[in-house]
């Protein structure tokens, strides 16, 4: 289902191809409007080579034709040409800077052809735009959106996306294995999971799906069976952990430990039990595990956030604004971000920035209450 948007027929390309059709006939073209009418048509007809040829001539005659590029961009990437995709809407975007489609699909063609940073920046500027996109488009791009955050370590901004193309009832195996590598914390995608990690990534992913659809029964059940079958794989402790936090924050603090007794490498897992910490009160057991985080992964907004609460419970405003203000940068959506924000941006006496911290968690806790995120 998320292998693939539909591009063809856009509405504004429909005058375009109904012209076509009455235009082009077998004389040899040799105007601009005579190469667009008869790409236009070779593209009905579904002769594909044909239509990228025309429209490749066209736009050699008039490079500022944007509907060339878009109709060039999404023949390639109809026929998985991301490359030749990815060049095609780069050239459309410069013509067509509000296009949410046109940034959609070049951020989509740049993910299949490994460019993730870019995609991420191109993916999110379409679907914050807010329009112009079809319910099929957007879906797919806040699926491999999601992915791309996974990757990058993002877990929590890409949770909230995964979170409502769960709600709608989607079970496709890429978004269950997506999940999975999220609530894992497994820095990568789908396709790059080895065998003999697909089964737990899948039953990982499956037992995510029944915590985040509210049946926290079936997730206790499914967690459980993870720990039994994989109880020194990497994340499993730790999707456990983050599981209990909320209602059982001393069990979590056992799990999370384990997770490092499993996993020495996770970061994440150290910037938990630093937040458990700080949350019991406990600043100089908590630096420690925070210092560490920061130092494994220094580009994570969850250790940047587990670090800045460290030192603004130690008194080092300072520091503690400027790695609180990367992690809400990085997650501009994460409630926990801001609320440490104003907490601090207060205490320094920063009283202006300490109110717009406050407006933007009331913000985002108006959003959450209001949207079908998670």
């Amino acid at each position: 289902m998320f292998q693939k948007a539909k591009s063809h027929r856009v509405p504004w390309l429909s005058g375009l191809l109904a012209w076509a059709g009455i235009l082009a006939g077998p004389i040899q073209a040799t105007t601009f409007e005579e190469l667009a009418a008869k790409a236009a048509a070779a593209r009905e007809a579904d002769r594909i080579p044909e239509a990228i040829d025309l429209y490749g001539q066209a736009l050699e005659l008039r490079p500022a034709w944007a509907d060339g590029w878009w109709g060039l961009g999404t023949l390639y990437y109809d026929t998985d040409q991301y490359s030749y995709g990815r060049q095609a809407f780069t050239e459309f975007v410069k013509l067509e800077e509000q296009s949410a489609p046109g940034w959609g699909f070049l951020g989509l063609c740049e993910f299949e052809t490994g460019a993730y940073e870019p995609a991420r920046e191109h993916m999110e500027r379409s679907l914050g735009s807010g329009s112009g996109l079809t319910t099929e488009l957007r879906q797919v791009l806040q699926f491999h959106y999601a992915l791309a955050l996974t990757r990058a370590g993002l877990y929590d901004r890409a949770r909230r996306l995964f979170g409502p193309l769960m709600r709608r009832g989607i079970k496709d195996p890429a978004l269950i294995a997506g999940i999975g590598l999220n609530v894992l914390a497994l820095p990568m995608l789908p396709a790059e999971v080895p065998v003999d990690r697909k089964e737990l990534v899948a039953h990982a992913g499956t037992t995510a799906y029944s915590w985040m659809g509210g049946d926290l029964a079936k997730a206790e059940t499914g967690l459980r069976e993870l720990l039994t079958a994989y109880p020194n794989a990497p994340g499993v402790h730790y999707f456990y952990a983050t599981f209990l936090a909320a209602s059982h924050p001393d069990e979590a603090m056992a799990e999370f430990q384990r997770e490092l007794e499993t996993n020495p490498q996770s970061a994440e897992a150290r910037a938990m039990i630093a937040l458990l910490l700080l949350g019991n009160s406990q600043v100089s057991p908590a630096m420690p595990y925070a210092v560490k985080a920061f130092k494994d992964l220094p580009g994570s907004p969850l250790t940047l956030y587990a670090y800045g609460a460290a030192l603004s419970a130690a008194g080092d405003l300072r520091q503690a604004i400027e790695h609180l203000e990367t992690a809400a940068r990085l997650d501009p959506s994460n409630l926990d971000d801001h609320i440490a924000l104003a907490g601090a941006y207060a205490r320094a006496g920063r009283h202006t920035e300490a109110r717009r911290e406050r407006q933007a968690s009331i913000d985002l806790a108006r959003e959450s209450l209001s949207s079908d995120r998670f």
